[in-house]
């Protein structure tokens, strides 16, 4: 199974698409959104850039010099508030980072079809078939629902406004149902990219009798809104809990994802993507680490890796050794990734079999064992 990235300023032509971004924004009059920009590309230099050192210490001081000016509003309009304390009820973020999304072959497919309609809207229009309008997305913590929107808009160059429903719910109950009407309505004025993150937090099943009458309504404000959805803007639901949503509430998406922990293959292609622009990880590390990880979401693995590039910045190692003992301190079952993982240890890292036991929380006995078949292995005996 082939996994998809998307890498936008690292390709050929990287540089010129970063201008355009950061003068598409700036002109919006949003300074988090350009801080942001900015961020991106000292993590990810642009290709193009001749000296990549120079280009991230000349974007800091930048952005250095420019804090601490007036936020200018976002657009034409008020975003909603809570009445009573002002407090916006959604975040916006004008120019969202989906780079290095990496879903299954179907997941990808669907998605690919999302942005070929809007490309082709016009003809799908003239032959009287819809664009897809409402998408729900479904899956364990971590899977990249929140990713895969923030790819969305991206990739059809929308502003992502992110409306956590757990949260109003939970904060102004009194007042839930006209705080998430306000939000529908705002997100309806213009073009954009609609997340209702933790959707089953208000459309649960209207037959659960421990939700109070408030959310009950609310369920059917929600009904109303999918059916006259506009096209012109993109609204996701995300749920960790499909099982709880209302029936009538499931039906009303123009497509249904389920997305799930990432298969071996996948799980690779993170890491190529985590590793491209730092070097000093070699394939066969890689290959180790997507082994390794069975049973990780995606946002496990990148935890992972930051965690072994702070480390090789404070001791001074490689990311590629700094992983190979993280990887050693979540080991699950014995087998022949162990195996391979306790010889990179010792002629890698040159660790003992001790060392290497009481890092992985094993007998020095059973490392030994472990290291001897993975040399047999590797001899072909």
């Amino acid at each position: 199974m082939t996994a998809t990235t998307n890498r936008s300023y690292h390709a050929p032509g990287g540089l010129e698409r970063a201008v355009i971004d950061l003068i598409r924004v700036g002109t919006q009059g949003h300074g988090a959104g350009v801080r942001q920009l900015a961020s991106r590309l000292m993590r990810s230099v642009p290709a193009g850039v001749e000296d990549a050192e120079s280009f991230r210490d000349a974007v800091h001081r930048a952005i250095a010099a420019g804090s601490g000016g007036t936020e200018l509003r976002y657009v034409a309009g008020t975003v909603p508030t809570e009445s009573d304390t002002a407090h916006p009820l959604v975040d916006i973020d004008p120019l969202p980072d989906g780079d290095g999304l990496v879903l299954s072959d179907e997941a990808m497919g669907q998605l690919t079809e999302v942005l070929t309609e809007r490309q082709r809207a016009d003809d799908l229009r003239r032959a009287g078939a819809g664009l897809t309008r409402t998408i729900l997305l479904s899956g364990p913590p971590g899977v990249g629902k929140t990713m895969t929107a923030r790819w969305l808009a991206r990739s059809l160059r929308l502003p992502l406004l992110t409306l956590d429903l757990s949260s109003v719910v939970s904060s102004y109950l009194g007042s839930s149902g006209r705080n998430i009407k306000s939000v529908l309505d705002y997100a309806k004025s213009g073009p954009c990219v609609l997340l209702l993150d933790e959707f089953d937090a208000i459309a649960k099943r209207r037959d659960d009798d421990s939700d109070i009458g408030e959310l009950k309504r609310i369920v059917n404000v929600i009904l109303v809104e999918l059916d006259r959805w506009p096209d012109t803007s993109l609204l996701i639901a995300a749920t960790n809990h499909p099982h709880l949503l209302d029936t009538a509430a499931g039906r009303r998406f123009d497509r249904s994802l389920t997305l799930s922990p990432p298969a071996r293959e996948q799980r690779l292609a993170i890491l190529d993507y985590l590793a491209a622009d730092l070097g000093g990880v070699d394939d066969e590390t890689l290959a180790l680490a997507a082994e390794l990880t069975s049973g990780m979401v995606s946002s496990d693995i990148v935890r992972l890796w930051s965690l072994a590039h702070r480390r090789s910045i404070l001791n001074g190692s490689t990311i590629g050794n700094e992983l190979l003992s993280e990887l050693a301190r979540h080991l699950g079952d014995s087998g022949a990734g162990r195996n391979r993982l306790f010889l990179a240890m010792r002629d890698r890292l040159d660790m003992s079999n001790r060392q290497i036991a009481a890092l992985a929380g094993v007998s020095h006995p059973t490392v030994a064992s472990s290291i001897k078949r993975a040399e047999e292995d590797r001899n072909g005996r």
